[in-house]
């Protein structure tokens, strides 16, 4: 009811104001953890209304929004569900009604899918909303959203509710191709006319009625063409087995390409951290025309990248880990940069006919500053390649330097001759194939300054000659009058200076811009500040709470103490006397009828322990039994009070501690589950399924075997790993047994062929198949209601 009457009134822009300076961002998002229908459907639409806060975007993707909507749509679990049925909304910003049924207890399981239908429209909405902002589309697209929303625009036999819900998928589709860095998954996922269908919609429409051709076209594809779209989705899926493996990487999407190769995202096949392996084709005419001058420039790449790169510590500036030659490309491994590239914003701002804000501009150039000052200072390094391509913007614009596969490092005074780099950026001594030196970056960095202020390079032509003349004479067209400040414009014109003499160098040109470096610098020190003063006082008060817990539990035992002796004096002492202890505490129930018969002490006695769990603690002074007494056994007079010693912590409100997800103890699950299918009775009939799960039990307890690749293994069986497991796969009875499995259980595992052996992925299946058939969740919920009761 608290969800729905929020869903009510989050239209309202103060409410949603309210709500965000309350807090109650993470406690709605940790709602989505449940399973009752109507609350999840208020709380997704509350998201929606939240939505249309920048900010608030921001903090949703940060608390782990994304992948919640996503495991929400994902997910084949039952929600438990009433007689109120939900209409599916027809618009992303309609408040929607719900309308009870008081003739029927339970839904029919025609009202169940429609209901659950609504849910994920209302997901799909909420989803839509985020990719508005560039970095939460990506974020979406990263958490395999493509694919989990594409499944949804299939046709089912679910009844008419199924129609808006494919409008709500290509809605959010639709969204997501609107950024740039998107579409190349759509190519290969739509056929051509649904394609041009899609594509002929336009950018961030949020119409349905838009997106009714699309689904009346689906709706009317043979079996033959659904298949072929089913298969189209299926290459979108990132957890699908790796596109190829090279030198123990294994490839798993293709980031992009730049002028001298392409960047994929890998994961190296005896760990889980993702990495980017950028691929260098050597034959390219700037390594040289013959065989022996491309060995020699390929020979001192590698130097340079793998001496002076992998020294190179700084927070804008990538990461490298190792290069290595395979075939006639080289290879680079490097950070994997969690962000966009600053041309996508680029191209993204302009198809939204937006612009940059100065302070944006200005936030950004200062960080380029910071980067190119330390790789032309203290590290004698030119990029050389520097365009916004080669700059990544993560969270809160933070800038980071990519792709140093051009990169060299010069002799103090020297000069470098090479023609390399992006022909857009390069500077006037570079086209004329002059010697050039660490100012041919800072001509880049002019460039870069004014596209983000126009969102388009300064020099552009489709003929080669006149861009070459338009370089050297620094001919570009000037920035529109009034759109910004006269630093801007100045700044432009001193970096683009076609005389390499009269072009700063970067020190000069951050000396022009002090005032607002230290502005930034006084902004992080402030913040700082704050946070230092912030974490003092939530450690003074967590000393007082501690300090205040501990002369409440002192009172208590000295309380109990004094009572304990008069008790002991007294010559008749009455059941009134033992209780009085309880009066202020409802949680200790004693019974008093068997204290009737005169003894000292009741000889039965029924406390709650709740009361000394800690929530009650240091609430009131008053006397009240303690956790020495029960540990005695009832024995009140025999018990020792000692007073514990003050320890220091964290305070933490009790309305802001949410379950955290302890990675040891999915693990311990894993192998409990593993360990309870191979301890169940024999089964009337041989069951393959057993065999594998026991087979897979003896790799991880065999002779030799560590706890390491015990860890090792369920991790990747927890993540559904798409490798091959080593269950004895050369043993002679091997074949025989999967041959005879692959018949029984090929839709368990969703691949028939297993020639090869069985994936972790495919484990995963079996396992769960297992637990389902031998009522394992039904027990383990049986069990918690006994201990509840």
């Amino acid at each position: 009811m608290s969800a729905e009457l929020l869903r009510l009134l989050s239209p309202v822009w103060q409410v949603r104001d309210q709500l965000r300076e309350l807090e109650g961002l993470p406690v709605l998002l940790s709602l989505l953890y449940g399973q009752h229908l109507k609350l999840l459907w208020s709380v997704a639409w509350v998201l929606v209304q939240l939505c249309q806060d920048p900010d608030a975007r921001t903090e949703i993707r940060s608390w782990g929004g994304v992948q919640q909507l996503l495991r929400l749509l994902d997910s084949d679990r039952q929600y438990v569900s009433d007689r109120s049925s939900i209409e599916t909304l027809s618009s992303a910003n309609a408040v929607g009604r719900i309308q009870r049924e008081h003739m029927r207890e339970e839904l029919s399981p025609q009202e169940e899918v429609d209901n659950t239908m609504a849910l994920q429209s209302a997901c799909c909405t909420v989803l839509t909303e985020l990719s508005l902002d560039d970095t939460s589309a990506h974020h979406i697209v990263q958490e395999n959203g493509v694919y989990i929303i594409a499944k949804l625009i299939l046709p089912q036999n679910s009844g008419p509710k199924v129609t808006p819900l494919q409008c709500y998928a290509f809605r959010t589709l639709r969204f997501l191709f609107s950024v740039e860095r998107n579409r190349h998954l759509f190519k290969r996922l739509f056929p051509t006319d649904l394609f041009e269908l899609f594509i002929d919609v336009g950018h961030y429409v949020r119409d349905l009625a838009a997106y009714e051709g699309l689904q009346t076209k689906v709706s009317l594809y043979t079996e033959e063409e659904l298949d072929s779209l089913r298969e189209n989705i299926e290459t979108v899926d990132q957890n699908r087995p790796p596109l190829k493996v090279i030198n123990g990487y294994s490839i798993l999407e293709h980031l992009g390409t730049g002028a001298f190769g392409s960047v994929f995202k890998v994961r190296k096949q005896s760990g889980q951290n993702l990495l980017a392996l950028k691929e260098v084709n050597l034959h390219k005419p700037a390594f040289g025309n013959d065989k022996k001058s491309r060995d020699s420039n390929v020979e001192k790449i590698i130097s340079e990248l793998t001496i002076v790169k992998e020294q190179m510590t700084h927070p804008n500036i990538v990461k490298y880990y190792k290069t290595f030659l395979e075939g006639d490309k080289l290879y680079i491994v490097m950070e994997l940069i969690e962000g966009v590239p600053l041309a996508e914003h680029l191209n993204s701002l302009k198809e939204k006919q937006q612009t940059f804000t100065e302070d944006r501009i200005w936030n950004i150039f200062i960080q380029m500053c910071l980067a190119l000052r330390y790789l032309h200072k203290e590290k004698r390094i030119v990029h050389r390649d520097l365009t916004p391509n080669n700059i990544m913007l993560g969270e809160k614009d933070k800038v980071t330097i990519t792709d140093f596969g051009l990169a060299k490092q010069k002799q103090e005074n020297s000069k470098l001759t090479s023609v390399v780099g992006t022909i857009l950026y390069s500077c006037p001594e570079v086209v004329k194939n002059e010697p050039y030196g660490e100012r041919a970056d800072v001509w880049a960095l002019g460039c870069i300054l004014y596209q983000m202020a126009t969102l388009q390079p300064p020099f552009y032509s489709s003929n080669m000659l006149s861009l070459a003349s338009k370089i050297v004479e620094a001919a570009y067209e000037p920035i529109e009058e009034g759109a910004f400040s006269e630093r801007v414009t100045d700044m432009i014109r001193w970096c683009l200076s076609p005389d390499a003499d009269q072009r700063p160098d970067i020190v000069a040109v951050s000396s022009r811009i002090s005032d607002l470096m230290m502005r930034l610098m006084d902004g992080l020190y402030t913040s700082q500040n704050a946070l230092e003063r912030r974490a003092e006082r939530d450690r003074k008060r967590a000393q007082k709470y501690f300090l205040e817990r501990h002369k409440s539990r002192t009172d208590c035992s000295y309380t109990n103490l004094s009572q304990e002796k008069s008790l002991m004096n007294t010559e008749s002492p009455t059941p009134r006397s033992s209780a009085a202890c309880t009066s202020n505490h409802s949680e200790q129930n004693i019974s008093q009828d068997d204290a009737s018969d005169g003894d000292a002490e009741p000889r039965n006695t029924n406390i709650d322990t709740t009361a000394f769990t800690g929530k009650h603690y240091g609430v009131k002074s008053s006397a009240c039994f303690t956790p020495d007494h029960i540990q005695s056994g009832g024995d009140y007079t025999a018990a020792k009070i000692k007073p514990r010693p003050v320890s220091a912590g964290i305070c933490v409100s009790q309305k802001k501690v949410r379950q955290i997800d302890d990675p040891i103890q999915r693990l311990l699950v894993q192998l409990h589950k593993i360990i309870y299918i191979t301890q169940l009775p024999p089964a009337p009939h041989h069951n393959i399924k057993r065999r594998i799960i026991e087979r897979f039990k003896k790799t991880l307890f065999h002779y030799g075997s560590d706890p390491y690749n015990l860890k090792v293994e369920l991790s990747k069986l927890l993540h559904s790993s798409p490798e091959l497991m080593e269950l004895g796969s050369t043993s002679s009875d091997w074949w025989p047994l999967v041959h005879h499995f692959t018949g029984a259980a090929a839709d368990s595992t969703g691949d028939g062929n297993l020639k090869d052996g069985v994936t972790y992925q495919q484990m995963q299946g079996i396992i769960e198949e297992l637990l389902e058939e031998n009522s394992y969740y039904k027990s383990n919920t049986q069990q918690d209601s006994r201990e509840k009761k």
